[in-house]
């Protein structure tokens, strides 16, 4: 039996159509339109305030150096103490202490400075030596190795030992602490 050709329209018309292939173009310009846009967001929110932190960070680090030098010239008094532009300035020395969990193997040894516009700076933490070191001794101690690998984790021990010396002096004397050295070993 030959088929005619209306039988053969009909079946073919009821052959269900071949399939679409699917469009590349939708993720090609969703692609085209995100990357510049997050491209810009990345830069201006993640990337560009991370450089002006390091930045606003070395030259607050670089005009307390360069604080400290003149003052030692300044007072002789091996850069214990001394005015500036208002600001006074005492520093404390290769401090070491044992990490907190570590069993005696890991230990941190800082050097920082204290900045104050209080003119009794130095005669204040003179009188409190003993009570200031014991209290930066316990700060820096009550760490682990894990807090300080922690992104920020110099902001926070600056923090807590310039809240720790004021509560130690019962005032508001110490405004910045600036490292000169944070070594983990």
């Amino acid at each position: 039996m030959a088929k005619t050709d209306s039988e053969t329209e009909s079946q073919e018309s009821a052959a269900p159509p071949p399939a679409k292939m699917p469009s590349v173009w939708g993720p090609v310009i969703a692609m085209v339109v995100l990357m510049p846009a997050i491209t810009y967001g990345m830069t201006q929110f993640v990337i560009l305030p991370k450089i002006r932190g390091a930045v606003g960070e070395q030259k607050a680090h670089a005009a307390a150096s360069s604080h400290g030098k003149g003052e030692t010239k300044g007072k002789g008094e091996h850069g214990k103490g001394g005015e500036s532009g208002g600001q006074f300035t005492y520093d404390f020395d290769n401090i070491v202490v044992n990490l907190s969990g570590a069993m005696g193997t890991r230990y941190l040894k800082t050097s920082f400075t204290t900045y104050s516009e209080n003119a009794d700076l130095k005669k204040v933490i003179d009188e409190n030596k003993k009570q200031l070191l014991d209290v930066a001794i316990t700060v820096l101690g009550s760490r682990t190795l894990a807090d300080l690998e922690q992104p920020g984790a110099k902001n926070v021990v600056r923090n807590d030992l310039m809240a720790n010396f004021n509560q130690a002096v019962k005032s508001d004397l110490i405004n910045q602490i600036y490292f000169s050295e944070f070594v983990v070993q």
